[in-house]
């Protein structure tokens, strides 16, 4: 299976390229990523096989900003004159096909993410490619909006962040977790500022363990920048959820109303940062010194105080005690400060799209919400935007919606379609001992020997939480 790139117009002379594609349709089809039947902006990376044959150069005589990070120009094609960035990354490229093609499924996850994440609060993808380099290693390039700066130059002294941005960091975390994309890096370095807008930026890709970056690295240092915002479940090793995003949030927020109300205090908050016995700034390994140090030192009004009590609650050490996003995005929707409102009501330049609110609608189970999105078009295929690229009828399966499953069958969804872990909707249904839905997938033909990416079938999901009817409902197919 191969899908064209339709971003570069009929009429513009280009180098011949190679469209990158793999052997397996349901790997391509998970790189394709929420292909709309009406919409043409596409991500599908680009193969160029020579420097000269790439539309963007380095830009001003000090291009680089970090490890892997350039500014670049567009010099050609509808990217002439274009202000980006590009991100690029080199890993090994494996003994064989199957090792290469898994590689390059893996590198695009994150420009995956931000095509699937269109928000006004959201750096924007430009372009994606392969750049042929040898047959020890692939280089991969994301080109994304240039921005003016990121939000820790504003927590120095001398510049301050604006009240803005609390909502709107809220309302994009609110965006993307409703997507069911987890952030997994939340950092000020991560959170980019562009014409006083904050834009996140820098899904998770240098936490993949992918390989090297370019020009230069450095993982120790990446590492302990991670480990400064990373929630407890995580500095230990665990689970990198929404709950985990809720923390790194509070973190950074802490740090804004820090730099916005009490400057000279940004200095002591560092101190406690850094009170363990590792002597690295952590919020997970000092987090009871950081509730005393607030306790004793912040007693904010007004919208201030808001944040405070919100931040208090987001930093909690037990991540199922942290509000969700949603929570917080209605409280702060419901506040104002001086008669002003302090949600973000920046305009929006990329709504959703109907394919994302598919899956959002399918994970609720709304089912008259898929029905209507379905004649508007939608496509019951789409991969979406979830961590594990799952299709809409795996956030059914997995969260026991058997009349939306019902209607996405009817309208011509895959019963055999594969995430990113080349799980089925059966994989999902079995692990939550959903007799009936299984019913219902295996009556639209589920395979049930299929093997996900570690060799387990559907069998072996029911049998590791003990689901004994679903593995006798699996025998006797």
């Amino acid at each position: 299976m191969r899908r064209e790139m339709h971003l570069f117009s009929d009429s513009c002379e280009w180098p011949e390229v190679k469209h990158f594609a793999v052997k397996a349709p349901h790997l391509s089809q998970l790189m394709g990523v929420c292909i709309s039947r009406r919409n043409d902006e596409l991500y599908q990376p680009r193969e160029y096989k020579e420097d000269c044959e790439i539309p963007f150069a380095p830009d001003g005589n000090a291009p680089l900003i970090c490890d892997c990070v350039e500014r670049v120009k567009g010099t050609s094609g509808p990217f002439r004159g274009l202000k980006c960035v590009r991100k690029t990354i080199i890993t090994p490229s494996g003994e064989d096909s199957s090792s290469q093609d898994d590689k390059k499924r893996k590198l695009i996850q994150e420009a995956k993410i931000l095509h699937y994440a269109r928000h006004h609060h959201v750096i924007r993808l430009i372009h994606t490619y392969f750049k042929k380099a040898n047959e020890e290693e692939i280089k991969f390039a994301v080109i994304m909006d240039r921005a003016d700066g990121n939000l820790h130059e504003y927590l120095k002294p001398g510049k301050t962040p604006s009240k803005r941005w609390f909502g709107c960091l809220i309302g994009v975390i609110h965006h993307i977790h409703t997507l069911g994309i987890r952030h997994r890096d939340i950092k000020p370095s991560n959170i980019l500022i562009k014409d006083q807008q904050v834009l996140l930026a820098d899904f998770g890709i240098s936490q993949m363990g992918l390989g090297k970056t370019m020009p230069t690295t450095n993982l120790q240092r990446n590492s302990q920048r991670t480990r400064e915002y990373c929630a407890p479940e995580v500095d230990e090793g665990r689970t990198r959820g929404r709950s985990a995003d809720i923390f790194s949030l509070g973190a950074v927020f802490l740090e804004m109303l820090v730099a916005h109300t009490y400057p000279d205090g940004y200095k002591e908050l560092g101190e406690v940062l850094k009170t363990s016995s590792s002597q690295t700034s952590s919020y997970a390994k000092n987090i009871l010194e950081i509730h005393e140090w607030i306790h004793k030192n912040l007693h904010p009004i007004d919208w201030q105080a808001t944040i405070l009590s919100s931040c208090q609650r987001m930093l909690h050490p037990d991540r199922s005690q942290r509000p969700v996003a949603e929570e917080l995005d209605s409280i702060w929707s419901s506040f104002s400060a001086s008669g002003e409102c302090m949600a973000c009501n920046c305009e929006s330049v990329a709504a959703m799209t109907e394919d994302n609110k598919l899956v959002e609608a399918c994970t609720r189970g709304s089912k008259d919400d898929v029905e209507r999105l379905l004649k508007a078009g939608a496509d019951p295929n789409t991969i979406s935007a979830i961590h594990h690229a799952a299709a809409p009828l795996h956030c059914a399966a997995r969260n026991g919606h058997e009349d939306v499953i019902k209607l996405l069958l009817k309208n011509g969804a895959n019963v055999n379609a594969k995430d990113e872990n080349e799980q089925t909707a059966l994989h999902g249904a079995a692990g939550q001992g959903c007799e009936s839905i299984i019913r219902v997938l295996l009556e639209g033909n589920a395979e049930v020997d299929t093997e996900d990416l570690d060799g387990d079938t559907a069998f072996h999901f029911a049998a590791r939480r003990d689901h004994f009817n679903v593995l006798d409902l699996l025998e006797r197919h």
